[in-house]
């Protein structure tokens, strides 16, 4: 049973808030990463500490427990640098019998379940929320924030049975039961 699974998107290059995170809750547990992993984009500013060979270098890391999507940032040479090749659009992961569909965001996909927890990124935004028996997670970003907070991320802790909005100091900023 996978206890635990971190969510991160929209990380720009910057190697700073994802070590933190990862230091923090990353322990064994496998990493969702939404897409946009190392460039910053044309209508994103530099994040402070914008390094993408060394975030590369850091996810690099961690690349057999990555299970990621492409974002509308990424290209399949910055991909290759983390040592991740041919990653979709969208996906369906199931974990512990719970059925999650990742993407960017940044494309509309039709749903393949009824009942699961759909994660996306693109907006920078953190977001949780529930539609009948959809979860809908947007973990944020790390980075490049939009939304006031200092960057996030998320948790779903399967033991738990809770999904928490993190910011990137590990301050819980919402939480819902699966």
């Amino acid at each position: 049973m996978v206890e635990k699974a971190v969510i991160i998107s929209d990380t720009h290059g910057s190697p700073g808030p994802v070590k933190r995170i990862l230091e923090r809750d990353g322990e064994n547990f496998p990493i969702i990463h939404c897409g946009d992993f190392l460039y910053h984009g044309p209508r994103n500013s530099l994040p402070g500490d914008y390094d993408p060979e060394g975030l590369a270098a850091l996810l690099r890391q961690y690349s057999r427990r990555i299970e990621g999507v492409r974002g509308n940032c990424d290209s399949e040479i910055d991909l290759m640098q983390i040592g991740l090749f041919d990653l979709p659009e969208a996906r369906t992961l199931v974990i512990n019998n719970i059925e999650l569909f990742i993407s960017h965001g940044q494309k509309e996909f039709g749903l393949p379940f009824e009942g699961g927890i759909v994660i996306s990124g693109h907006t920078h935004i953190a977001h949780l929320s529930r539609e009948g028996k959809i979860i809908f997670l947007n973990p944020g970003s790390p980075s490049i924030p939009k939304d006031g907070t200092c960057g996030s991320y998320a948790i779903i802790d399967f033991v738990k049975g809770v999904i928490y909005l993190k910011s990137i100091e590990g301050l819980e900023l919402k939480a819902m039961a699966l």
